[in-house]
């Protein structure tokens, strides 16, 4: 480090180290960009012709000794240009392949067919589970299915991860080993017979509880009172009205940002789009639903009227433009919407609660009514079995299920 005058000047390495600690550098996608150019350069040095035949095959030649020509054919582009980079990096003496390079090798062609909320997932994930690792940086030849279980084993016990992350785990690896077989890196892929499930027993259930989940009858009584007085108090302050409408309809906290006023029908809600989040360039946008598929919401008497002080306040303060739900700055954004709902229940001392909570009560509540399963998936637009396993829970009360069973009782036999 050099000081000159009143400006503090870093040596490049100073300056790497800095921007790293302070998650200004996401070293996973820097690795992954250095893979992807160095793949580049090594196959411009490639000055002989790589062309597909009329069978379909690629082919290339490479330099041997004493000015001779090797033919090499390959299914597909990718493979050949893989074969073409190895036969330079053995020339220079690069023998070995670590699981790290292997992975990134992978990475070289997957990020080129994800979004890129995929890719910046893949980055935090490889420093979460991969990142300075002795695992990382053993040959991959090496890599044997014993080694394979204790870094499963160890890794999920570690960081206690539920099912789904050890299974996600578990892909990364089993990907890049077939794409090392691909890469002919190695032979076989050592995960053969190995599935997730064998490792469920190490995973840390992270079960829930039903008050977890949702809100309960009596919290959300203090919510709906703790709305009223805020509108009170500022009647202009529009994330208060969007949150109800939450409670009200399910929605997903994008698609109400994103809701539009042509969208508001007589005695409907078309939900046609949501906000969404670029992890890579931090920046919000317009787009499709989640599952990308529309859906109509039925208006009720106390949605319609929510939305028609919503649209006279931003009439009167002079709000009012495509967007419903929007303040002076226009278009109010999830996160704000989000913050104001968790905000409600911190200021009521209740356990903080998001947007996605009003949608689980919702949901169950609906189940708990008798309504169908493909009925309330249809209404808060996901699948059958994302809505049993996710989104429905019992929030009866105990004089529900009296009632229930005194029903039933009702219907047996008398007692001699």
């Amino acid at each position: 480090m050099m000081n000159d005058g009143n400006n503090v000047k870093l040596t490049p390495e100073a300056l790497l180290q800095f921007a790293r600690e302070n998650g200004m550098l996401d070293m996973a996608q820097v690795q992954a960009q250095y893979e992807m150019k160095k793949r580049k350069e090594m196959l411009e040095q490639h000055n002989l012709k790589i062309w597909q035949g009329t069978d379909g095959k690629w082919r290339t030649y490479l330099p041997e000794p004493e000015g001779k020509r090797r033919l090499v054919k390959r299914s597909t582009r990718e493979a050949i240009e893989t074969a073409v980079i190895e036969f330079y990096e053995i020339g220079r003496g690069e023998r070995t392949v670590t699981f790290q390079k292997a992975y990134f090798k992978w990475r070289s062609f997957q990020d080129q067919m994800v979004g890129d909320n995929t890719v910046a997932k893949y980055n935090s994930d490889y420093r979460r589970y991969f990142e300075n690792t002795e695992f990382a940086k053993q040959d991959i030849k090496t890599i044997n299915i014993e080694r394979i279980k204790i870094f499963l084993c160890t890794t999920i016990k570690a960081k206690r991860l539920c099912k789904e992350a050890g299974k996600t785990l578990f892909g990364y690896m089993n990907r890049t080993f077939n794409s090392a077989v691909i890469n002919k890196i190695i032979d076989k892929n050592p995960m053969e017979g190995l599935f997730p499930k064998d490792f469920y027993q190490y995973c840390h259930d992270k079960k829930k509880t039903v008050e977890q989940h949702c809100i309960s009858e009596t919290d959300m009584e203090k919510l709906y009172a703790r709305f009223y007085k805020d509108y009170e108090r500022n009647p202009a302050y529009i994330p208060t009205y969007a949150v109800e409408f939450a409670s009200l309809t399910g929605m997903r906290v994008g698609e109400i940002s994103a809701l539009t006023w042509d969208c508001v029908g007589e005695d409907y809600i078309l939900i046609k789009q949501s906000e969404k989040y670029n992890r890579r360039t931090k920046t919000y946008y317009i787009d499709a639903t989640k599952n990308e598929k529309e859906r109509i919401f039925p208006l009720t008497k106390e949605s319609r009227n929510l939305l028609a002080r919503v649209k006279k306040i931003e009439l009167q303060n002079g709000f009012i433009c495509e967007w419903v739900f929007a303040n002076e700055n226009g278009r109010i954004s999830a996160p704000v919407i989000s913050s104001c709902a968790k905000n409600k229940c911190r200021q009521l001392k209740i356990n903080a609660k998001g947007i996605h909570a009003y949608r689980k009560t919702l949901n169950s509540k609906m189940r708990c009514a008798g309504v169908s399963t493909t009925v309330a998936a249809a209404l808060l637009g996901h699948s059958e079995a994302v809505n049993i396993k996710y989104y429905s829970f019992d929030m009866s009360s105990l004089e529900d299920k009296r009632e229930i069973i005194e029903n039933v009782n009702r219907k047996m036999p008398l007692a001699n």
